[in-house]
């Protein structure tokens, strides 16, 4: 799971905006993630993520 979310940082940072489904699917990776107990620098990058445009259709 600390793989996907790293990818998803890696990809969506360097794009500038995430789409919403996939801002979704990383919130929710991310709180299982740190319910299992996981968190250090995943936690800065969920924090960099929330701060992204979300991207709309169309956009």
């Amino acid at each position: 799971m600390r793989v996907q979310l790293i990818e998803y940082h890696d990809k969506y940072m360097e794009q500038g905006n995430i789409p919403s489904y996939a801002y979704d699917n990383f919130i929710e990776m991310y709180e299982a993630y740190h319910e299992l107990g996981g968190n250090g620098m995943v936690t800065k990058m969920y924090e960099e993520i929330r701060e992204l445009h979300l991207k709309k259709k169309g956009e």
